[in-house]
């Protein structure tokens, strides 16, 4: 995180009225009902979560029939307002089966036998989030965690704790480095007490987000409306150049084609002009010939007659 020493000086001071001492916890903890507190827990209230547990608790008798129950039926007795129940339900319904196939049972005493980074390793592996990893290694495992969800981070934002824009793993990478191990009960406490009394401020920040994300959808959906428009003309434009140019070509075509044409016929006029012109040329002289060689003929026929006379 960046700057992460000033933020580190603010975020000490806010934890500063939390108890130094771990708080004393139940001495029996059922890990697979910290299990569903930590999914139902994340960007949800206290009270939501425990009335979810407490209606889950009166529907089902145990875990093994919460676990066959379908993911619906399950979210509906979250209540209409519980944030992200359909997931949620999904969730919890994928981990108890992970657990079931691993050990045939609905029971993570297994778990104990894990270090604490094959432990979060494997609880991510059943499905779940950020939040409910690190709750379920504070709260049964006695791991060193602090739960982080977006609400929290969202929170830590509005009071300038935590840079902008800042994501759930920094954070709350951040936290654990800041917190130690023995006061990480009392820390995670003291920032879900923070996050109740950030409320009215968390929901003006988040009406505030929803009008500027209309905002800009507006925005964008106007200026890829404008997009469109202007493809459009440029599209028709296009199109219009096309036709004139396929007109002109069309034309010069056209002309090419009649240019063609009357040459051709201006060819074959001429060619049977000049074969007549030839033919006359050739008839005449055989004419004159023929003219030229009657008197010819006359003349022999007259001495031939002659010398036939004379002898007789």
């Amino acid at each position: 995180m960046k700057n992460a020493r000033k933020y580190e000086k603010k975020v000490k001071k806010l934890l500063s009225g939390a108890p130094k001492k771990r708080p004393a916890s139940p001495t029996i903890v059922d890990p697979v009902r910290v299990l569903i507190e930590g999914i139902l827990q994340a960007d949800a209230t206290d009270a939501q979560a425990a009335a979810a547990i407490e209606a889950l608790e009166q529907e089902f008798v145990d875990f093994n029939e919460l676990r066959v129950c379908h993911i619906k039926e399950i979210a509906e007795h979250f209540g209409k307002d519980f944030p992200s129940a359909g997931d949620k339900a999904e969730t919890l319904n994928k981990a108890l089966n992970g657990i079931f196939h691993k050990v045939s049972k609905v029971s993570m005493d297994y778990m104990a036998e894990m270090t604490k980074r094959d432990l979060k390793r494997h609880l991510a592996e059943l499905g779940l989030d950020n939040y409910a990893v690190a709750y379920v290694t504070l709260m049964a495992f006695d791991g060193h965690a602090i739960p982080v969800d977006q609400t929290l981070v969202e929170c830590l934002e509005i009071g300038e704790y935590i840079p902008a824009s800042s994501s759930i793993e920094d954070v709350q990478g951040f936290l654990e480095r800041i917190v130690s191990q023995k006061n990480a009960l009392s820390a995670h406490r003291a920032l879900r007490k923070f996050v109740e009394t950030s409320s009215k401020a968390l929901a003006r920040k988040r009406k505030a987000d929803e009008k500027r994300r209309m905002k800009e959808a507006a925005a964008r959906a106007k200026a890829e409306q404008e997009a469109r428009e202007a493809a459009e003309k440029v599209r028709v434009e296009k199109e219009r150049k096309k036709k004139e140019r396929l007109k002109v070509e069309k034309a010069k075509a056209k002309t090419k084609k009649a240019r063609k044409t009357v040459k051709k016929v201006v060819k074959k006029v001429v060619k049977k002009v000049a074969k007549k012109a030839v033919k006359k040329v050739r008839t005449g002289g055989k004419a004159r010939q023929k003219a030229a060689r009657k008197p010819v003929a006359a003349k022999r026929k007259v001495a031939k007659h002659k010398k036939t006379s004379s002898r007789k």
